[in-house]
C-alpha cells in the first residue's frame, strides 16, 4: 500500500531526519561543543531555569537526543520524574549509556502523537528539535494536551538572525559548518542543519502559533545576537480561535 502523504514543515521527512541523526549521533556532543563555542550547555542551562523544575515534578524532554536537557534538569531537581524522546535510537544508547538515576526514562515516540495520558506533565522542554519536528503545529496541540493545566512549556532553538549585519557574519559562519561537519563524514547533514535554521519560521510567527495553541504570557528570549531563542509559556485552560481572515 502506498505511504499517504503528508503536509510537513521541514525540509526532510521524519524518516529521513531520523536516519540523519542515527548517522552523526556518535559526534553529536562533539560537534555541539565546537560549532556552538562551548556555550550550548549555557543556552541549556538557561532553557532549565525558564523550565523551572521542581523536586516532585513530571516532565517531558521532547528530541533528548543525547539526554544533555536531562542532566540539566537534574542538576536542579534531582527528585523530578523525566520522560525523554527521541525517534534516533542511536542517540537514545548514547543518552541512556550515561547511567542516570531511575527517575529517568528514554524511549522512542513521535512529538505529534505522544503516547502519554492527557494533562500528565507539569513541563515540557525542548532543546534544538522542534525545527526537525515535520508537522509542528500537531506537535503544539499534543504539548497542550499532555501539559498540565499551567504547566510550562520551554522551547530551546536556532534561529535565522533578523539584524542585516549579523546576518552577513552568520552567512559565513554557515557556510564553514558543513566543513567542520565533514571531519565526521557528515558534511551534507550539518549542511543540512544550517537550512534548516534558515527554513524555520520567523519568532513572530512561532509566537502566534503557540498563542492561539492554547499558551499564555509567552516570553520569548534571544540569545547569541539573535541567532538563539527560548520560548516559554505556560498552558493556559484551553486554545484560542484564530480571527478569520
Amino acid at each position: 500500500m502506498k505511504k499517504e502523504s503528508i503536509q510537513r514543515d521541514t525540509l526532510i521527512s521524519a524518516d529521513e531526519n531520523r536516519e540523519m541523526f542515527d548517522r552523526i549521533a556518535e559526534n553529536y556532543d562533539r560537534a555541539n561543543r565546537i560549532l556552538s563555542f562551548g556555550r550550548d550547555k549555557i543556552w541549556r542551562q538557561e532553557a532549565v531555569d525558564e523550565l523551572q523544575p521542581e523536586e516532585d515534578g513530571r516532565y517531558l524532554d521532547i528530541g533528548t537526543g543525547t539526554g544533555d536537557l536531562v542532566v540539566e534538569i537534574l542538576k536542579q531537581a534531582p527528585g523530578a520524574h523525566i520522560d525523554a524522546i527521541d525517534p534516533s535510537e542511536k542517540m537514545l544508547h548514547i543518552a541512556k549509556s550515561k547511567n542516570l538515576p531511575d527517575n529517568v526514562h528514554f524511549f522512542s515516540a513521535d512529538a505529534t502523537a505522544l503516547p502519554m495520558e492527557d494533562e500528565t506533565y507539569d513541563g515540557i522542554i525542548l532543546g534544538f528539535s522542534f525545527r526537525n519536528i515535520e508537522q509542528r503545529e500537531k506537535a503544539i496541540a499534543e504539548f497542550f494536551r499532555v501539559l498540565k493545566p499551567w504547566g510550562r512549556l520551554v522551547i530551546l532553538e536556532a534561529v535565522y538572525p533578523t539584524n542585516p549585519i549579523v546576518r552577513l557574519g552568520y552567512n559565513l559562519y554557515a557556510a564553514l559548518v558543513p566543513l567542520i561537519g565533514k571531519i565526521w563524514g557528515e558534511g551534507s547533514a550539518y549542511r543540512y542543519l544550517m537550512q534548516s535554521i534558515k527554513h524555520f519560521p520567523k519568532t513572530n510567527a512561532l509566537f502566534v502559533t503557540l498563542h492561539y495553541a492554547g499558551f499564555s504570557f509567552i516570553k520569548t528570549e534571544l540569545k547569541m545576537l539573535g541567532t538563539i531563542v527560548i520560548f516559554s509559556a505556560p498552558r493556559g485552560e484551553e486554545p484560542r480561535t484564530p480571527p478569520e481572515n
